[in-house]
This record gives structure tokens, C-alpha cells and sequence, in this order.
């Protein structure tokens, strides 16, 4: 019953027992996916000065993460496998800002065709970035805002110096630098597991992050298309760092309905990228719960002993995902309810017609 994960969610005064085997050089990082106990001021004897803040301009990689953070130095690997990279798919990603008086957005948006998207076109948070098991993908990041970021490919295994931790990354002689403003980066990636991951800044997370700053990965087999008619990804984050918080699914409070198709199996990915904290995701026609069957948690398949039939309610932590399947049994609408906070009084409701 011992399954692959990446993220746990750890309640007050609960333990877990895991192992890890190292299988390729470089710095790597086990930290808690909670932003508040990161965050500069998790550092041990840190003492804001009157009229300190935190300014977007100042990334500093080495003083961004302090607290609940350990660094690992892998050096003993001399087996691990370097796939061939000359044919490698080529994508390019920009990270775009918008400003609407105090409002700041900020996204990662994605190329497609000839020409770049405009500097200050942001999407809604939550494009997915569709990738193929074991195909190699370079990845060009071009910093269109007005400040440093980074991205990191959370849940994936891939080289050191692609994973995008600034100042981190690599090894002792050469470290990932941070991507700044009108700077790029280019990061190699080939995703060894089909799979729901996630894409998300690792500099000044909350800022950026509550901003818009990530969006899901959807790993398919080979030669296999991602249809969005029977597959449907819900990334869930903040709108702003401001608490409580305010949910978006996809980059929306109030998401359009969606459409399924009658005794046809679906598959649903939930992701969540909040900075902080538990959502609670249900399945439901009208107050009648339904029953999905857990398939995949953190881009892993589960073992055959989690995926029986169960009540479609599943609490997700902040950095984890979780694939579940679902087969409508009838024409009709229904419903997925998302709620984070004390009591649940943050959520967000998305309407699904059967037809």
C-alpha cells in the first residue's frame, strides 16, 4: 500500500515515514510548501527593521527562503542516465504583468504560433503546459515583468540546474541564476511519468505566486492527445496575499459550467497552488454526493488498493495534486465545490451539464 508522492500534508502533532533514493547529482531542496514557513521572516533571529519591506525589485535568491527549508548536496551518482537532447521539442514561455491601478496580475503565458504575446497580455492562472512522457522539452523562460522570477517544476524529476530554486540550483560551480527583468532562461526537461504537476515561480512565492505566477502540467503517454472534452483540470489559488483569502479556480471566482458526456468516463485533476493552507473538493448532484474512483496523486499512479469507488470529497494541501475518475450516471447538472479557509467560508462553485 505505500504509494509515490511529492507533497504531504502534515496535521499538528502527526508524523510519516518515508524513503528517498537519490538518483542524480546536484542541489535539491525538502521544504514545507507552506509560504509562511519559508518565508524571509521564518529565519531564525529575524528581527524586521521600522521600514523594512518587501519589494519585488529586491529578489535576493539566497535570503528568500528561510524556516522550514533543508538544502541537500547529491554528488555520489556517477550512473545517472544524461538522455540525448538534440532533438528536443522547443517551447517558449513568457512571464507577463498587467497593471490596473493598484491591481497587479502576473502569468506565465505560453507561445503559440510565430509571434510573441504582447508584454502585457496575461492570461487567466492555470494554462496548462500539455508534455509528453519522455520527450525532451527545452524550455525558454523570458522575463517580461518588472522584477525577478524563476519557475520551478514542481513534482518533476529532472537535472538540477533546470529545477528553478535561484541561487540553488546545480552544484557548487554553477548555480541557476535568478531570470531578470528582459533576461532568460532556458530549462531541460524530460518527465519520466504521465501525470497532473505543477509549474510555479520559487522567488518571492507570495507575491508572485497570489498574482498568478503558475499553472498545471499535463503529462500524457506517447502519441497520446490531451482531450479536453473527458479530461478537465481545476488549479486552485489565491487572488491576492490578502487574508482570508479569496479562491480562484482557474484564474476565476465564478467559473463558467462545463460539459460532460453521459456514461462516459471523465478524468479530473485538481491542483493546489494556494500559498497556504487545505481545500476540501466535492463531487455532487444537487445534495446527493457521488462516488469517483482516486487514480493518481502528485503525478503518480496509486496503488490498486486506493483506487476502489469511493465518496467523491477529498481534502487537497497546498503543492499537492490528485487525478480522480468519474463516469456521470445520468443526464443533469452537478456540481465540484471547492472551500479553503476556517469554516470554509472561501469557495468557489463549478457547474457541470451532463448531456
Amino acid at each position: 500500500r505505500r504509494r509515490l508522492e511529492v507533497t504531504e500534508h502534515l496535521a499538528p502533532g502527526s508524523s510519516i515515514m518515508m524513503t528517498w533514493s537519490p538518483d542524480r547529482p546536484g542541489n535539491w531542496l525538502y521544504h514545507c510548501h507552506f509560504t509562511f514557513h519559508v518565508a524571509e521572516g521564518a529565519r531564525l533571529g529575524f528581527r524586521p527593521m521600522p521600514g523594512d519591506h518587501h519589494d519585488m525589485h529586491d529578489a535576493d535568491p539566497m535570503s528568500h527562503m528561510s524556516g522550514l527549508v533543508m538544502g541537500i548536496n547529491v554528488t555520489d551518482t556517477a550512473n545517472w542516465y544524461r538522455p540525448e537532447r538534440s532533438h528536443a521539442r522547443k517551447l517558449r514561455l513568457f512571464a507577463n504583468e498587467k497593471r490596473d491601478g493598484k491591481q497587479f496580475q502576473m502569468s506565465y503565458v505560453l507561445q503559440r504560433g510565430n509571434e510573441a504575446p504582447r508584454r502585457d497580455s496575461v492570461e487567466k492562472a492555470g494554462q496548462p503546459i500539455v508534455l509528453e512522457q519522455h520527450e525532451p522539452v527545452d524550455v525558454t523562460i523570458i522575463n517580461h515583468t518588472h522584477a525577478a522570477t524563476s519557475v520551478h517544476w514542481h513534482g518533476i524529476e529532472l537535472e538540477s540546474f533546470s529545477d528553478g530554486v535561484a541561487g540553488w540550483s546545480g552544484s557548487a560551480n554553477t548555480l541557476a541564476p535568478m531570470i531578470a527583468p528582459n533576461d532568460s532562461f532556458v530549462a531541460r526537461l524530460i518527465v519520466p511519468r504521465t501525470g497532473t504537476f505543477i509549474y510555479h515561480t520559487h522567488l518571492n512565492d507570495l507575491e508572485q505566486i497570489t498574482a498568478g505566477a503558475y499553472g498545471p502540467i499535463i503529462i500524457t503517454e506517447p502519441n497520446k492527445s490531451f482531450d479536453p472534452l473527458t479530461d478537465h483540470v481545476f488549479t486552485v489559488g489565491w487572488h491576492t496575499p490578502t487574508q482570508p483569502p479569496r479562491l480562484l479556480v482557474n484564474g476565476d471566482s465564478l467559473p463558467v459550467p462545463i460539459t460532460m458526456r453521459y456514461n462516459r468516463t471523465q478524468r479530473i485533476r485538481f491542483v493546489n497552488i494556494m500559498p497556504v493552507g487545505q481545500m476540501v473538493i466535492s463531487l455532487e448532484r444537487e445534495t446527493s454526493p457521488m462516488k469517483w474512483r482516486p487514480v493518481a496523486k502528485d503525478g503518480a499512479a496509486l496503488p490498486a488498493d486506493y483506487q476502489a469507488l469511493e465518496l467523491a470529497r477529498r481534502s487537497l494541501s497546498a503543492g499537492e495534486t490528485f487525478d480522480a475518475e468519474w463516469t456521470p450516471p445520468a443526464r443533469g447538472r452537478y456540481r465540484i465545490t471547492i472551500a479553503s479557509g476556517p469554516n470554509a467560508k472561501s469557495r468557489v462553485v463549478q457547474p457541470i451539464r451532463v448531456q
